[in-house]
C-alpha cells in the first residue's frame, strides 16, 4: 500500500530564496545570513518595504563566489543587509534562541514602517504543526540544529516540508556557497546558479523561528 504523502513549499522559492545571492557565512554568521534570506523573500514576494532596495539580493547569475571579497564584487548587495545585522542589531557570529529574535526585532523597529513591521519569536523543539501553518501562509521560518553532523550548530531558512508514514522532512537553504549545495543551468548561453534541494530530517530543528507579520 502507498504512504501518504504531503508536501509544501513557499510559492516563488527557487526565484526568491534559491536563485538569490545572500551574504558570505565565513565567521559563522550563519544567523544573520539565513534571516536576510527569509526576509529578502518576504520583501520580495509581498513587494512590502521589509528592505531597502538596495540591499535586496541579486540574482545568483554571477557566478559562487569564493570568499567575502569576490562576494562583494559580484553581488554589491547581497551581503548589507546581513551585515547591518550583524554589525547594527548585535547578531553574532553563532546566534541562536533570543541573541537572534532580539537583533532581528531591533532591526525591525529601526529599519520597517510602523505599519509593516515584522516580528520573530523563537521556540524549542518546533512543533511541525507550526512549521507547516506558516510554509501554508507562505511565510517562511528559521530552524536551528544542534548534532546534525554537517549541519550541527547551524541556522537555517525552511521554505518547505514534506510527510509520509514515519517521516518528516523540512527543505532548507544552507546559507553556504559550496558547490556541494549549489548548481547551474544554461540559459541564453549563460550559467544560471542556484541552491539545490536539501531535505533534513525534522527531529534536527531543536530551535525553531516565526516571523509574525502585522
Amino acid at each position: 500500500m502507498d504512504s501518504v504523502y504531503l508536501e509544501s513549499r513557499l510559492m516563488n522559492a527557487f526565484t526568491y530564496i534559491r536563485r538569490r545571492a545572500f551574504g558570505y557565512n565565513s565567521k559563522n554568521t550563519c544567523s544573520a545570513v539565513s534571516v536576510a534570506l527569509a526576509l529578502n523573500y518576504l520583501a520580495l514576494e509581498r513587494e512590502e518595504a521589509l528592505v531597502p532596495d538596495d540591499w535586496q539580493a541579486e540574482l545568483l547569475d554571477g557566478g559562487l563566489p569564493a570568499s567575502s571579497d569576490s562576494l562583494d564584487r559580484a553581488y554589491p548587495r547581497a551581503g548589507r543587509l546581513s551585515s547591518f545585522l550583524i554589525e547594527k542589531c548585535g547578531m553574532g557570529g553563532a546566534s541562536f534562541a533570543t541573541r537572534i529574535t532580539w537583533a532581528f526585532n531591533r532591526y525591525s523597529k529601526k529599519m520597517m514602517p510602523s505599519d509593516k513591521r515584522v516580528r520573530l519569536k523563537w521556540t524549542l523543539f518546533p512543533r511541525m504543526s507550526t512549521i507547516r501553518r506558516s510554509i501554508d501562509a507562505n511565510i517562511p521560518v528559521l530552524i536551528t540544529t544542534t548534532l546534525a553532523k554537517g549541519f550541527s550548530w547551524h541556522t537555517m531558512v525552511v521554505y518547505g516540508y514534506r510527510e509520509s508514514y514515519g517521516k518528516t522532512e523540512l527543505l532548507v537553504h544552507s546559507g553556504w556557497y559550496r558547490s556541494a549545495y549549489n548548481d547551474h543551468y544554461s540559459f541564453d548561453g549563460k550559467d544560471r546558479f542556484f541552491q539545490k534541494e536539501i531535505w533534513l530530517d525534522k527531529r534536527l530543528a531543536v530551535f525553531g523561528y516565526y516571523f509574525t507579520l502585522s
